[in-house]
């Protein structure tokens, strides 16, 4: 091989290598902590096993919870696979009423259902919901036995997850909603990460980061 070969190669070399310092370097420095995403003081144990728990904390009432449900419907159509998704009511003080409402229709089997048509609701066709009376009365016009549902809304059972979710409302350190926990250690919002449609990014990004 030539000298002029051999520093050709040389060359080429190293722009090969610093292209992937560089690009390594930009993907890690893509997401930052404190700026795109938060580190949870204390990590929160999870429920998913060996599997990435993410973990989004809404409100019925919330109005970004309910303009967010179509991005999130499209992003669990790519998850990657060693995530599970899990959906919490964030419970605030003055929050038990609505945030009881997940629990009840986890109960009555018709979460899946009626999850989504309970947003419309609220948001879309601007039903009234003030009390127990006007929740039964919406659940048996969507085909629940009254006596059914005024017994699951009062049960122990909804009650225990209501409190269950209200300390862990406390323990992610939330300061409103949607936001998305992963794996019990990290936090996202639009805050951080810039936009709603971003934080699906940096939720992905902190999947991987999991498995590194």
């Amino acid at each position: 091989m030539t000298t002029t070969m051999k520093k050709l190669t040389a060359i080429s070399t190293l722009i090969v290598i610093s292209a992937f310092v560089f690009f390594t370097n930009t993907t890690q420095a893509e997401y930052v902590a404190g700026e795109d995403y938060v580190i949870l003081d204390k990590s929160v144990k999870t429920e998913t096993g060996d599997q990435v728990e993410v973990r989004e904390l809404f409100w019925y009432f919330c109005p970004h919870c309910y303009s967010i449900e179509p991005l999130v419907n499209n992003w669990l159509q790519t998850m990657n696979s060693s995530a599970q998704f899990v959906r919490q009511p964030a419970v605030f003080p003055g929050w038990e009423f609505g945030a009881n409402f997940y629990y009840v229709l986890q109960q009555l089997g018709e979460l899946e259902r009626l999850h989504e048509p309970l947003f419309d609701a609220i948001h879309r066709q601007k039903l009234k919901f003030s009390n127990q009376q006007d929740f039964v009365t919406w659940l048996v016009l969507n085909g629940v036995e009254e006596e059914k549902a005024n017994a699951t809304y009062e049960s122990f059972s909804v009650q225990v997850n209501l409190n269950k979710a209200k300390a862990n409302t406390y323990k992610y350190r939330i300061q409103g909603v949607p936001t998305f926990i992963v794996n019990g250690k990290y936090l996202v919002d639009s805050t951080h990460a810039g936009s709603q449609k971003k934080i699906f990014e940096v939720v992905d990004y902190l999947i991987q980061k999991e498995f590194q």
